[in-house]
């Protein structure tokens, strides 16, 4: 099937995927582009990615993002060799800008003038602004609820911004109708448009560059649907069959206590993946996604993650703020509540002796604390007042500091 705006199989209804000619791929130009390239975006990828020209592709400076090594906190959880890959240094501060780039350039490259996309948020902003750079109009379908920073940036870069009732499976299936009925390009990035995934990828890329050209014994994934999940697996398949590795990760995902059907079929050994009913109310809104409607989603992740011997966790609620303070007084990295409960993971799987302690551990952190500042500010005492230098250290010296956040 050649490239165009396919969502389906049109034949069985199944998911796409996009699939290089790796005979024909000149594999030496594809290893040269982690070398040779003068890029610092995703782009320099770009022999395996799906985009022909590079007129066609819209960039903010998506990629390139830290690896950290988190010698303060892997201390804490008992792992030498803990990383954090920080997302939130991208151009929206999240990683869905990786997969935007790489679908909103395919929907250009294919004529599109607009596009349309489901999102719990991060998305959704991320859409607007590529768009805006690209000249494109942009329409986002959130659920209502969605947290309001998320909300402001689609606003700002010039989307329209539609509320749909319920969940985001709500949001998904107005896009999808919507894409359906008036032709526009959809960019909602589950697994629905086959090109986003393949911006995902990049960071398996980036992680193995950073280690030193060598791959890690576990990365741990948020997940929703699970497309970072898979798209970061893909990465690391698409190194080895380069050559440049023998092997792939763990592939370990986290779901909140509030939706968990991945986690669920994980657990009891189930092949596929079931519709999530009930409430989705969570801290953690990123992944806050029941499947309703396209449960294959999840049956693709759950299948990714079991092929790499993997682990898929439930993550109480009450841990992802905490944990989120945790991370930023350790490693004085602050991200949005979604992305700390990948740090319980590693002190969930170090206890149970999965996650050893000489293990290469990497935490993808998917978005900066800044997209859901409400979830750190829920003040149960005020700050203290000082007006001069001398009651300032009075009271830091007399006064222990006050349990200032809410699941301290």
């Amino acid at each position: 099937m050649p490239l165009d705006l396919h969502y389906s199989c049109p034949r069985c209804g199944g998911i796409l995927e996009v699939i290089y000619d790796y005979a024909a791929l000149d594999k030496s130009e594809a290893v040269a582009t982690f070398t040779k390239s003068t890029l610092t975006s995703l782009w320099r990828f770009a022999p395996l990615l799906p985009v022909g020209e590079a007129a066609n592709r819209i960039s903010l400076g998506e990629g390139n993002t830290p690896l950290l090594l988190a010698e303060r906190l892997g201390k804490k959880l008992g792992v030498t060799s803990l990383h954090l890959k920080n997302e939130g240094t991208n151009p929206t501060a999240s990683f869905k800008d990786r997969p935007t780039s790489v679908g909103i350039s395919v929907a250009k490259e294919l004529g599109a003038t607009r596009v349309i996309i489901a999102s719990s948020g991060n998305a959704g902003a991320a859409a607007a602004a590529y768009a805006a750079r690209g000249g494109l109009s942009c329409v986002v379908v959130m659920p209502q609820g969605t947290p309001i920073g998320k909300v402001a940036q689609a606003v700002s870069c010039g989307a329209r911004v539609i509320y749909t009732r319920g969940s985001y499976s709500s949001s998904y299936k107005l896009a999808l109708d919507s894409s359906a009925a008036f032709g526009w390009a959809n960019l909602t990035s589950t697994f629905l448009n086959p090109y986003t995934v393949e911006g995902d990828k990049t960071v398996a890329f980036e992680i193995w560059e950073q280690l030193g050209r060598r791959v890690p014994d576990w990365v741990i994934i948020p997940i929703g649907a699970g497309p970072l999940l898979v798209g970061t697996l893909k990465g690391f398949d698409e190194l080895r069959m380069l050559g440049l590795t023998d092997g792939v990760p763990g592939m370990i995902g986290v779901q909140s206590e509030a939706v968990h059907p991945v986690a669920d079929a994980f657990a009891s050994g189930e092949e596929v993946v079931k519709e999530w009913y009930g409430s989705t109310k969570t801290v953690s809104s990123g992944i806050a996604d029941p499947l309703v409607g396209y449960p294959q989603d999840g049956t693709l992740t759950l299948n990714a993650i079991k092929k790499t011997h993997g682990q898929c966790l439930i993550a109480p609620d009450k841990v992802a703020i905490a944990l989120g303070r945790t991370l930023a007084e350790t490693e004085g990295v602050f991200v949005e509540p979604t992305s700390a409960i990948g740090i319980y993971a590693v002190g969930e799987l170090k206890t149970a002796g999965i996650i050893r302690s000489s293990d290469t551990v990497v935490v993808v952190l998917t978005g900066h604390g800044l997209k859901t500042p409400d979830a750190y500010t829920g003040f149960s005492e005020e700050p203290p007042i000082a007006d001069s230098p001398k009651v300032l250290r009075s009271i830091i010296e007399s006064e222990p500091q006050p349990n200032l956040l809410h699941g301290r």
